[in-house]
């Protein structure tokens, strides 16, 4: 490996240790307003597209910095309470850093990836919310081997999203289709 290369991933290294910490606070802050989204948008599709009849969407913020936030659907005859939703979606705050750490990109570049990569980032946590009540039945939260998996794939989703987003023009280099391109100069997508 040469110098140039230890260099920048070193400098990488060193701004996403610095990031993560701060986008970590910043994101669990912002936690409550995200679930609240999130919980809606699962609801919407509960209500319209598996035909629950959702009467009520509570967001319980709690514990250090909304760690323990959780998540009611309160239907006719009971609620059902996701708890921990901290940890679900947990993942955009490494996602932020990553891409805030990425040597050598343009601010336009920057906020398209961040908002790509949260919008995708966001899709998966909605599936996840989905997928549990249509794998256990009507809504209930509980953890099966699928929504592990699921789970387990939205963890690994922001660096995923990060190589390719951020990276997009080197790849299709590596690929074989283009020539090489200044890092990070290219937008992603076809």
């Amino acid at each position: 490996m040469g110098d140039s290369v230890k260099r920048s991933v070193a400098i990488l290294t060193a701004k996403f240790v610095v990031l993560a910490p701060i986008c970590l606070v910043v994101w669990l802050l912002f936690l409550p307003v995200y679930a609240h989204i999130l919980g809606h948008a699962a609801a919407g599709i509960f209500h319209y597209g598996l035909g629950y009849e959702i009467l009520e969407v509570k967001i319980r913020a709690a514990g250090f910095l909304n760690t323990d936030t959780s998540l009611t659907y309160r239907l006719a005859d009971r609620e059902v309470t996701m708890p921990g939703l901290g940890h679900l979606v947990g993942n955009v705050a490494p996602f932020v850093a990553l891409v805030l750490a990425t040597p050598r990109m343009r601010l336009r570049r920057m906020l398209g990836v961040i908002g790509i990569g949260v919008a995708l980032i966001f899709i998966s946590h909605l599936v996840t919310l989905v997928i549990r009540p249509m794998v256990r039945g009507p809504v209930e939260m509980a953890r099966t081997p699928l929504t592990t998996a699921v789970g387990f794939f939205s963890i690994t989703l922001p660096f995923l999203l990060w190589i390719v987003l951020a990276y997009w023009g080197q790849l299709m280099a590596f690929l074989g289709e283009g020539p090489v391109k200044e890092a990070n100069s290219e937008p992603p997508g076809p």
